[in-house]
């Protein structure tokens, strides 16, 4: 039940990671003049990307059409799709026509690149003060031996988000090669609802509510490394085919 809310969560994140990337990416996007770069020798080269990815963002948040930029808040998410497998949880499940609120109050609290030789690392950490998602799910699979699932309407309220995303890589030909991308998100709250996870059953639905909202902490905290690897892969190639491939590493990080 709570996978379903973390994996859309990281789906917002994967778009955020994109777009903050382009940011830094002028010279080959004609962006609006509102989008500062920042240059390497920089007496102060982490704030000034900080400032400027903070400064650009309400660009970003309200769309750039010609760049392919969706409106941001609220977020359209077409589908997010996976499968869990652990030694007591089989699942799978599918999140459509989602709506993703609050993005536009992220706050970028640090950008830190490092490096080295023919490598890269970046650092970047945010917060959100509140999230809220909506959508339509279906589910299937089986805790131990019961079996759970169902579909129809969800909706999923967090508060104090923060995340650190990393994203390590080599460079080859003047371009960036990410090689890993995580995400580490902490919630200070979580509230779900979701109208039907076992298959059917009104009073069962509402028993596996009342324990998800009231141990949600147990639960995300268990579900967050599984969706972190399932994650990693997916990220590192969506930056890459998105951003990365189509400029150069001397005009990222001038």
């Amino acid at each position: 039940m709570l996978s379903k809310s973390v994996l859309t969560f990281y789906c917002a994140l994967q778009l955020l990671v994109a777009l903050v990337s382009c940011a830094f990416v002028q010279n080959d996007y004609n962006l609006p003049s509102s989008v500062k770069i920042c240059q390497r020798d920089d007496s102060d080269y982490n704030s000034c990307i900080t400032d400027a990815v903070q400064e650009s963002w309400m660009t970003f948040v309200q769309g750039i059409p010609k760049l392919n930029v969706p409106v941001l808040d609220p977020l359209d998410v077409e589908m997010v799709e996976n499968s869990v497998e652990t030694n007591q949880f089989v699942g799978y499940m599918v999140v459509r026509d989602a709506k993703i609120y609050g993005l536009a109050k992220t706050k970028f609290l640090s950008v830190r690149p490092q490096f080295t030789d023919n490598r890269i690392h970046l650092e970047m950490d945010v917060e959100i003060p509140k999230v809220f998602i909506k959508g339509d799910y279906k589910s299937d699979g089986s805790v131990g031996s019961f079996n759970i699932g169902g579909k129809g309407h969800f909706n999923v309220s967090m508060v104090g988000l923060t995340a650190t995303w990393s994203l390590d890589g080599r460079i080859e030909n003047d371009r960036w090669i990410v090689e890993h991308l995580i995400v580490d998100p902490e919630i200070q709250g979580m509230k779900v609802y979701f109208s039907d996870l076992l298959n059917g059953d009104p009073m069962l639905n509402q028993a596996a509510l009342t324990i998800a909202n009231e141990y949600w902490p147990i639960i995300y905290k268990r579900m967050k490394p599984i969706v972190q690897k399932l994650s990693d892969p997916r990220l590192t190639d969506f930056v890459n085919r998105s951003v990365f491939s189509k400029v150069s590493v001397s005009k990222i990080f001038p």
